[in-house]
Parts: C-alpha cells; sequence; structure tokens
C-alpha cells in the first residue's frame, strides 16, 4: 500500500501526511511545494521521499498487487493518477483507494473496470459510500471489520479490505 499526495507542480509523491513535519527534516505542505523542494527532504532514516513514478519503476517487475491510497482530495487527479499507473501496466495489480467520497466517485467514473476502494473519515459510512457509487470493496479500520460488517458487505458483493492491523494476535478470519 502506498500513500500518495500531489506536490504543487503536480508531481504525486508517496507520503501519507499531507504535511512533511512529522516524518522528514523539514516542515510544510505537499501541495505548497514544488518537486525540487520535496526532493531536498530526508526522512528521519535519511532517505529522499519517492514519487510515485519511482516507486512504480521499483515494484513493476515484482510479483505483487498494489493498493494506492489517493490521499490528494481532487477528483480531478484520477486521469493523472490512472496514466502514472498504466505507464508502467500496473493497471490491472492496483487497487485505487480513497478516503474521500467524491475521489472514489471519480474512480468509478473514470473507468468502472478499475478495482475501486474506499474507507471514508466515518467509517460507519463505509458502507452508504461504496454502494452510492458502485465501489468495488469497503475497506475497513480494523476494530470497525467485525462480523456483522464484513458480512454485509459481502453479501452485497464488496470485497473487504482491513487496515492497518500490526499485531498478528488481532488478526481473525470469519
Amino acid at each position: 500500500e502506498f500513500d500518495i499526495q500531489r506536490t504543487k507542480d503536480g508531481v504525486f509523491v508517496v507520503m501519507h501526511d499531507p504535511t512533511v513535519d512529522r516524518t522528514t527534516n523539514g516542515t510544510g505542505k505537499i501541495n505548497q511545494m514544488t518537486l525540487e523542494q520535496f526532493k531536498k527532504l530526508r526522512t528521519k532514516s535519511g532517505f529522499t521521499p519517492p514519487t510515485l513514478e519511482e516507486v512504480l519503476a521499483y515494484v513493476k517487475p515484482l510479483n505483487i498487487g498494489i493498493i494506492l491510497d489517493i490521499k490528494y482530495p481532487d477528483p480531478k487527479c484520477i486521469p493523472a493518477v490512472y496514466a502514472e499507473v498504466d505507464k508502467f501496466g500496473l493497471v490491472n495489480r492496483t487497487v485505487f483507494e480513497t478516503s474521500y467520497p467524491k475521489v472514489g466517485e471519480a474512480i468509478e467514473k473514470f473507468n468502472p473496470d478499475l478495482v475501486s476502494a474506499l474507507y471514508p473519515a466515518d467509517m460507519w459510512l463505509a458502507y452508504y459510500y461504496a454502494k452510492k457509487y458502485k465501489m468495488d470493496c469497503i475497506s475497513y479500520y480494523y476494530p470497525f471489520a467485525n462480523p456483522c460488517e464484513v458480512k454485509r458487505a459481502q453479501k452485497h458483493g464488496f470485497k473487504v479490505v482491513v487496515w492497518t492491523v500490526d499485531d498478528a494476535k488481532k488478526i481473525k478470519c470469519f
């Protein structure tokens, strides 16, 4: 899974937060930085944060699937995100995921054949938005992935993604 943001000059970069404050030696919002400014940053372990293009080039020869978490809130970004993934021939290995319902809607409108997933800020609305925008998957934060919610989602044809479980004892199948 890769979280992507977008720089001021339109380049997609891999970073969870909308700012660089928590994870790098810099400060500021990514969407107010140029790529040149972003590439001068160093993570706390000394690495340069990558662009989406760099990550996709790296994973292309690997036999893995990708969950691309689109953290950029503008639905108009979807054609550009798709083009980046398509450039590496990775569309069929990618789940296009977002927490923004309107971005999820844009994914489905752009290309209903893309595998889409949604996890809105209000997890209780995940099923509602997934159904409304005809998403493929519901992505639940693990405390919300109770048997009732998972079965309801599956009953209505949704695949279920569960995140972030960092403790093996908390993983259960039902």
